[in-house]
């Protein structure tokens, strides 16, 4: 029977491979350089890991929540939730790492197809399912493309990345409060009322 794997192992290769990855990007980072910072032999690494790519996989996809809202009967509570989960604490700092995937397209594009297949549309679906629930409940406009009401989320929050603009708890609150006000089922319009006649000078005779 196989020991399990030492937690305290995997949080030092971890670390080391995103500091490493910060300092140096992918190319200039070796599996050797994150054995040496993290204090472990390379087995260690393989053990956990079949290559560099993997590693950095796992390692950026450790640095957003878990995305797997209930189903709560409630398509707002559970998006929010998903806003909460979906969205990395750090916002420059997640982005950051991804545009170091995105710099090194060329040379490896094995690290940011890894990055799209395991992490991002994964997600993507998750939220993606989110919505379409929410149109069949009549939660939300049906009229709407789903991935177009995902981008319209995610857009402006990269954006104000980009921006240097604040990206925490309270604009995303008024953030999601405005998305869904777009997005949620319209209210219905007042019933409308018969013209009143004009006034003429001669009815008052």
């Amino acid at each position: 029977m196989a020991r399990p794997l030492d937690r305290s192992i995997d949080e030092a290769i971890e670390a080391a491979t995103l500091s490493l990855l910060t300092e140096r990007g992918f190319a200039r980072m070796s599996m050797e350089a994150v054995a040496a910072v993290a204090g472990v032999g390379k087995p260690a690494i393989y053990r956990r890991y079949p290559d560099k790519t993997a590693l950095v996989a796992m390692v950026i996809a450790n640095q957003l929540p878990r995305l797997d809202p209930p189903d709560l009967g409630d398509t707002r509570a559970e998006l929010w939730q998903t806003v909460e989960q979906g969205f990395p604490q750090d916002g420059p700092a997640y982005v950051g790492l991804i545009g170091g995937l995105i710099a090194e397209h060329e040379r490896h594009p094995e690290l940011i197809e890894a990055f799209r297949e395991s992490i991002l549309l994964p997600r993507r679906a998750v939220a993606r399912a989110l919505i379409e629930r929410g149109q069949e409940r009549g939660d939300i406009r049906s009229d709407i493309d789903p991935e177009a009401a995902l981008d319209l989320f995610a857009g402006p929050f990269l954006a104000r990345v980009f921006a240097g603009l604040d990206t925490g708890p309270r604009w995303r609150k008024a953030a999601f409060a405005t998305w869904w006000h777009l997005l949620g089922p319209a209210e219905p319009q007042p019933e409308a009322r018969p013209p009143l006649p004009k006034f003429r000078r001669s009815d008052a005779r």
